[in-house]
């Protein structure tokens, strides 16, 4: 039986989304928003041997809530995530993501990178769940939020639930601002301020471009990252 491989992309967020990523096949999910932050939630269960992996791209100008929550229902289940996010003025941005280690020899990776301008405040909520008998599984949270602006904020919240022992573990959050020292070595180089900034943004953000095969996509990244400043 021919296994299958998917890649979809999406830049208009419903509000629900449901996949199911059968044994051995592969989904990866592309989502760049650039427009209107919408409320949504997706839902992903994922069978033996099978991979889901998304890239998240938000540059969008408002704020709301987003929700993702992965099982891994059989052995040799993985998935992979990645977000990278931008809020500026006074908009208010949440993700919530969430993976269930549901069997044993299970992985998980969420890497959530974001950075927070004017007035504006992120919150990377994440929860790791390894249930009783999901022996062998892996699963790690990266949650790191740069505060730009003396009146923006951040907040990372990762958590993990273990139920049983014989895994491996890891969560790291951080939330700091932009680093002094970054910006006065750009600056004795003849940078300014905000191109010093802009800098530091792409290097930050815009490994998330990894993610997408479209040029146009890429180039829409860049482009709004180095506005943003």
């Amino acid at each position: 039986m021919q296994k299958e491989n998917r890649v979809l992309y999406i830049d208009n967020l419903p509000e629900t989304l449901e996949y199911e990523v059968f044994e051995g096949d592969v989904l990866r999910l592309n989502i760049a928003t650039f427009e209107e932050f919408k409320k949504t939630k997706i839902n992903v269960k994922v069978h033996r041997d099978a991979l889901f992996e998304a890239y998240m791209a938000d540059f969008s100008t408002t704020g709301g809530k987003f929700n993702i929550d992965v099982d891994l229902l059989e052995e040799g289940a993985e998935c992979n995530w990645h977000l990278s996010s931008m809020s500026t003025k006074d908009s208010k941005k949440e993700f919530v993501t969430s993976v269930r280690h549901m069997a044993p020899h299970t992985n998980a990776t969420m890497a959530n990178y974001g950075i927070t301008r004017d007035e504006s405040r992120m919150i990377f909520k994440g929860t790791s769940t390894i249930e009783k008998g999901a022996i062998k599984t892996i699963t790690k949270q990266i949650a790191k939020v740069i505060v730009f602006d003396p009146n923006s904020d951040g907040v990372a919240s990762p958590s993990l639930v273990i139920d049983d022992n014989d895994v491996s573990a890891s969560h790291a959050a951080i939330v700091g601002r932009l680093n002094e020292q970054h910006l006065y070595y750009l600056q004795s180089r003849g940078v300014s301020l905000e191109d010093a900034k802009r800098l530091i943004a792409l290097g930050y953000l815009k490994p998330i471009e990894a993610g997408f095969a479209d040029e146009n996509v890429k180039n829409r990244i860049d482009s709004v990252i180095e506005g943003g400043f």
